[in-house]
């Protein structure tokens, strides 16, 4: 059975780098885990906050059997009620189709594109508002 954890972020922040495939996060870089005893099996990591939006990074074992409404509850209760935060946003290489269509149907709509923002490809910008955000109970959505 999987559990929630929320004081690993070291480790979990290098299991992200690992499946992210990028060199590191920000130094102000948070994250929350899913484990399946002691093996992570996924990683929501928070960065570059400002007063009212925080990007977001999202890194699994690569099974389809991984995400949970409370995983879904939990990474976003995070920014959106423990931190005020109004807004996330995601940033996806153009080529990650798994990403987009799973960002896509965890509530991010797009709202931009970033032209050869990478090496050897585009950024597609993503955002979810707390108002639109389904994991968040309703009382907990106003803007």
């Amino acid at each position: 059975m999987s559990e929630i954890i929320y004081d690993r972020t070291d480790e979990l922040l290098e299991f992200a780098v690992g499946k992210i495939g990028i060199g590191t996060f920000r130094d102000d870089a948070k994250a929350i885990g899913l484990v399946d005893g002691e093996r992570i099996i996924a990683a929501c990591v928070f960065d570059t906050f400002s007063a009212c939006d925080v990007n977001i990074h999202i890194a699994s074992d690569g099974s389809r059997r991984w995400f949970s409404k409370a995983f879904g509850v939990a990474t976003m209760a995070y920014p959106f009620i423990q931190l005020g935060m109004r807004r996330i946003t995601g940033l996806v290489p153009a080529k990650n189709h798994d990403a987009l269509q799973f960002d896509l149907k965890f509530g991010f709509k797009i709202e931009g594109y970033l032209d050869h923002a990478l090496p050897d490809d585009d950024i597609i910008v993503l955002g979810l508002l707390r108002e639109n955000c389904r994991w968040l109970p309703q009382n907990y959505r106003g803007a």
